[in-house]
């Protein structure tokens, strides 16, 4: 009998942690807006890089601050953003990996930046997974590099944004979808 009672609470444990929210119309509409109607930006508060041998060399070395590993580091207090208002991106991102093919990384520039309209955008939504996905293709005329950049928008406002590159090791960010207040500077830029 302890035999069967347990096995009951195993199973129904494994089916409580198994059940999936699904989201409402009203919620898909509401994330289907930030990449059709509603400009947003996105702040990043984890990278995750491919961890390498050399980049893991450089983490086991003691360059990277405490708690980051080769293949988590903390943006907390990094700049970065991932802005869209219409179909104009401006993207500033930090890069940790590795280079492979020879280039520079924007000299003066670093990490990954953008501003402008990307050469492709597709905006679904993934009904089986519950999010939205934004796929970008990006060229940078000063480095003839390629991104394919794949960002994915969940209910509770979080993202993921995947990033593989022509020249550089791929690398991801982790973090939080907010309304764009849209303010313009004298360039008119995002």
């Amino acid at each position: 009998m302890k035999t069967l009672l347990s096995a009951l609470v195993i199973f129904m444990m494994l089916i409580s942690c198994t059940s999936t929210k699904i989201v409402t119309e009203a919620q898909q509409k509401e994330l289907i807006s930030w990449g059709n109607e509603k400009p947003f930006e996105i702040i990043s508060h984890r990278a995750l890089p491919m961890p390498t041998a050399a980049f893991n060399a450089i983490a086991n070395s003691g360059l990277l601050a405490p708690g980051n590993s080769a293949g988590n580091i903390d943006l907390i207090g990094n700049p970065n953003y991932f802005k869209m208002k219409g179909d104009t991106l401006s993207v500033y991102l930090p890069y940790f990996g590795e280079r492979r093919f020879g280039g520079n990384y924007g000299s003066t520039q670093g990490g990954i930046r953008f501003d402008g309209i990307p050469d492709g955008n597709d905006i679904t939504w993934n009904a089986k997974k519950q999010r939205v996905e934004m796929r970008f293709k990006i060229k940078q005329e000063r480095d003839n590099e390629i991104y394919d950049i794949l960002v994915f928008i969940f209910p509770n406002h979080t993202t993921r944004i995947d990033i593989n590159s022509s020249e550089r090791t791929p690398i991801s960010y982790i973090g939080n979808i907010e309304s764009l207040v849209t303010q313009t500077n004298s360039k008119g830029d995002i």
